[in-house]
């Protein structure tokens, strides 16, 4: 045979297949009867108590678009319902890679949602970025999600530069009897804890304060008797505290069995579940301040019915499910206006996109895909969060702790 009449034969062979394979790839989209969202969450580690209204937020969500007949999708005509499912990240960022790994290769995802720290979420996002995956980070330092220059990942949060700041704030309008002098800095020692403590260290050097003592911790020691020892020696009044809700607990209890003069006590992310407050009690967790991400009086659309029907079906309220309710209503948006379940046209909304009416608020992303968000404090007193940042004393005056 003559070349040239093979490489007809050859031509008219590979023109089949594709005209053949054609007709698959139409039924294959024609047959897409559920869009697939994995998400790695902390079901077991210490970080199951905070973790466990992040994955509350998720299938409520999902839940209410389904029941709405879920997403529509302009490339295939029709509407579908989403399907959630979840990997426990075992709090920690290997933890995490593992569980989105898994759910691309083996669930076969169209889309994630991420967990809820930031070492856990780039951890998270290294994976999504590897197999071109769209993500959507509820919670990790934007600055450090712009260092990474994703092209598959979005992601919304407060900065730990403005989070950093809210304390030397509510510092600054104390009464001169009632200053605070010595304030410690204990963060935990990982990527979360890191940054933040930079923050801190800056933001206290422009209100003009100075730590006492800065020394970063063991995720997960059972015991902080020694760092808490050190408090009291150095007579310290205030400290600045981040970490998961079991060493939370942990170090509130130290604090008190040793008899720290410590006036101001503030902790982010592990210092807000009311598991914190179970463990505790009203007594031993008033005057404690916390951070927050989301109010259910922010006057955001569904913002209070949702923290309503939080209450109803928990018996306390949440500090953080509309945060992550948001996540899912924006997947839902972008989804329909990119008119694709294709991660990039998916992404693309996110670039320099704007989300109004979401339980967050109206969510503005820049070019990076990143939105920053605001900060907000509350200090627990017999069992009741109270607003002090914003401050609004028509409602509440900060308590600052009693000391002998």
């Amino acid at each position: 045979m003559r070349k040239g009449s093979c490489l007809i034969l050859f031509g008219c062979f590979f023109l089949l297949v594709a005209v053949s394979l054609v007709p698959f790839a139409r039924a294959t989209a024609a047959e897409k009867k559920e869009i697939i969202v994995g998400a790695p969450a902390s079901f077991t580690g210490g970080g199951a108590m905070a973790a466990a209204e992040q994955i509350w937020a998720y299938k409520t969500a999902v839940a209410d678009i389904n029941k709405k007949g879920g997403v529509f999708v302009k490339d295939l005509n029709k509407k579908l319902p989403i399907k959630l499912l979840f990997g426990d990240d075992k709090t920690a960022p290997d933890g995490a890679s593992a569980a989105m790994e898994r759910l691309i290769k083996v669930e076969k995802i169209d889309f994630a949602l991420g967990s809820d720290t930031t070492p856990k979420n780039l951890a998270t996002a290294t994976i999504t970025e590897k197999y071109k995956v769209f993500l959507c980070i509820p919670r990790a330092w934007p600055e450090e999600v712009e260092k990474q220059n994703y092209k598959w990942t979005a992601s919304y949060f407060f900065s730990p530069v403005g989070g950093a700041e809210v304390p030397f704030k509510i510092w600054d309008k104390l009464p001169d009897a009632d200053k605070i002098k010595k304030p410690v800095l204990f963060m935990e020692d990982d990527q979360d804890g890191q940054a933040f403590g930079e923050a801190f260290k800056a933001m206290a050097a422009k209100h003009g304060y100075k730590f006492v003592s800065d020394d970063p911790y063991p995720v997960a020691a059972r015991d902080y008797s020694s760092q808490v020892l050190k408090m009291k020696t150095l007579e310290a009044d205030a400290v600045l505290w981040l970490g998961d809700p079991t060493d939370g607990i942990t170090l509130l209890r130290n604090i008190k069995q040793i008899g720290t003069k410590l006036r101001y006590i503030q902790g982010w992310r592990g210092m807000w579940p009311t598991e914190f407050l179970k463990a505790l009690g009203k007594e031993d967790s008033n005057y404690v301040i916390h951070d927050g991400f989301w109010s259910d009086k922010n006057g955001a659309p569904l913002s209070k019915e949702l923290g309503e029907r939080y209450v109803k079906q928990f018996g306390k309220d949440s500090v953080s499910v509309g945060q992550d309710y948001a996540n899912v209503q924006m997947l839902a948006m972008a989804i329909e206006k990119a008119g694709s379940i294709d991660s990039a046209k998916v992404h693309a909304v996110y670039v320099n996109g704007e989300f109004k009416g979401t339980t967050q608020g109206d969510l503005k992303f820049n070019e990076k895909a990143v939105c920053y968000t605001e900060s907000i404090s509350n200090q627990w007193w017999n069992g009741e969060r109270m607003p002090i940042w914003p401050p609004n004393e028509k409602v509440w005056k900060l308590k600052l702790r009693p000391v002998q």
